[in-house]
């Protein structure tokens, strides 16, 4: 009867323990160890960033008088920019708008090609002497429209929009010219600059690393519409400083590719993203 009682007792024991354990559940207390709730990933927002990269760019440069004469000239350089945008995202979709700026590092010049005499570097006037004439990109300045999908902490995407960027055209002597106008060897004597209008499309993908800053990749194409200017001497013996010297007609194309990072904040007051299922 001893052994009876206390089994008895024991389980009364754990009938209360367990009717305990469940009223305290049905109060609303969690169960010990359980995982909290998952915060689904926002990409609305404003951001701020920098990027840092490479760019590739093919310059060709000629007097439209002299066709055969044209400076085709690849340059190829480090890259740097900024940009500020503004995203919202819809469910998976996200829609943004982005401004921003590039500049090569200018580390090197274009690739040197052999041009025309030092009385100008487009116009073969003297072609006995011959010249090194470069090109090269210097900066873009863009605005665009961002489209992306998100995937949790991932956003692939694709933008376009706006681009004007700035090349520029240069030419020196390879051999010290008697004259007149006389120059000593590896003498600037002519450039030119230009700004143009284009556009751009490209793509990428970006990381939520931590709230509010992210990581990606981008890759983007330029085209600009043709200009003509004009190039001017660079302030030696029989090439004044300012003062025009031929046409020249820039035909210009532009590709980067950078690694970027941005600080993201919410707009004041807007709804939480959605889970994504």
């Amino acid at each position: 009867m001893l052994k009876l009682s206390k089994i008895a007792g024991s389980l009364c024991a754990m009938a209360v323990l367990v009717g305990g354990a469940n009223v305290a559940l049905a109060d609303g207390m969690a169960k010990r160890g359980a995982a909290p709730a998952a915060v689904p990933t926002s990409w609305s927002g404003f951001y701020f960033g920098v990027a840092g990269g490479y760019q590739w760019s093919s310059i060709d440069v000629v007097d439209p008088r002299f066709p055969a004469n044209a400076v085709d000239s690849d340059h190829s350089d480090g890259l740097v920019g900024v940009h500020l945008g503004l995203q919202h995202q819809f469910g998976a979709v996200v829609l943004g708008v982005e401004g921003g700026w590039q500049s090569s590092l200018r580390i090197r010049d274009g690739d040197r090609v052999l041009c025309a005499g030092p009385n100008t570097g487009l116009n073969p006037t003297a072609p006995g002497v011959v010249s090194n004439c470069h090109n090269e990109f210097d900066d873009v300045l863009t605005v665009g429209m961002r489209l992306g999908w998100a995937a949790g902490h991932w956003m692939p995407y694709l933008t376009g929009g706006y681009a004007s960027g700035r090349f520029e055209y240069r030419a020196r002597t390879t051999a010290a010219v008697v004259g007149p106008p006389a120059f000593p060897a590896g003498t600037e004597f002519e450039r030119a600059s230009v700004r143009q209008d284009g556009w751009y499309i490209g793509g990428g993908f970006e990381w939520q690393v931590s709230p509010g800053w992210t990581a990606g990749l981008e890759y983007r194409h330029y085209e600009f519409s043709d200009e003509t200017t004009t190039t001017f001497g660079a302030g030696t013996t029989g090439f004044p400083q300012g003062v025009a010297v031929v046409p020249a007609h820039f035909d210009t194309s532009l590709d980067t590719i950078t690694a970027r990072v941005s600080w993201r904040w919410d707009i004041p007051g807007r709804a939480a993203a959605r889970p994504l299922k």
